[in-house]
């Protein structure tokens, strides 16, 4: 009778399977790891995407606010050059003729200030096409708030378009409304008061500013400046 000094023997055929179920396991961990690295690389892929875009559109808004307030700046300063009044004359000239000639000195003089200032609006129209071309971006990434102090600051255009044309029919009958129209078109005010249109001017930019710098600089989100 022989004796087995070995022990039993061995069963290769139960090994080759806990091995074979155990590299299926480290297999599946393995494609599992690889999709969960995967998906967390393409997640920080999007956000780092939707920050750039954030960012860029931040920079645009921006700096269309910064144009369009320096344009109004300009449309509405009150010292109004010798060629810009020459200009003005031409264009009165040349559409009205003799009414124009008809019309008396002082009356003259307000028309083409009011003409001179109108070609200087005319001449700042890509800054207020700017400003309505970034609506749409201001309200989906940044909201409502963003948009509101954009849309402010491009009605400041068409108000001192409307206030321009108030004044072309002003006769000064009533000095109180004169002067109204005088503060909307023109950036001076009052010593010791306020203009109130630049004051809506510099409000809506300090909103986008609010909004729209923190995004550039890569910090958290800040409160609007604007009491609802």
């Amino acid at each position: 009778m022989s004796i087995n000094i070995f022990g039993p023997p061995f069963d290769w055929a139960a090994t080759g399977s806990m091995v074979q179920g155990v590299a299926t396991l480290v297999g599946a961990i393995a494609v599992l790891g690889a999709a969960k690295m995967g998906a967390d690389t393409f997640e920080a892929w999007r956000r780092q995407k939707v920050t750039e875009r954030h960012i860029e559109q931040a920079e645009r808004i921006l700096t269309a606010a910064y144009k369009a307030r320096r344009a109004l700046k300009y449309v509405r300063s009150p010292l109004v050059d010798g060629w810009e009044l020459a200009a003005a004359e031409e264009h009165f000239k040349d559409n009205h003729g003799a009414d124009w000639e008809n019309r008396a000195g002082e009356n003259q003089q307000r028309l083409k200030t009011v003409r001179a200032l109108q070609n200087r609006l005319i001449k700042t129209a890509d800054e207020w096409s700017e400003l309505n071309e970034v609506l749409p971006a201001a309200r989906a990434l940044f909201g409502p708030d963003l948009e509101d102090a954009v849309e402010k600051l491009a009605r400041q255009f068409i108000d001192v378009n409307i206030m321009l044309e108030a004044h072309m029919d002003d006769r000064g009958a009533d000095p109180d409304y004169t002067r109204e129209v005088k503060a909307a078109i023109y950036d001076v005010a009052p010593h010791g008061s306020v203009n109130a249109v630049t004051a809506v001017i510099n409000e809506a930019v300090a909103e986008i500013e609010t909004i729209c710098l923190p995004t550039i600089r890569l910090e958290g989100p800040k409160t609007s400046v604007i009491k609802k």
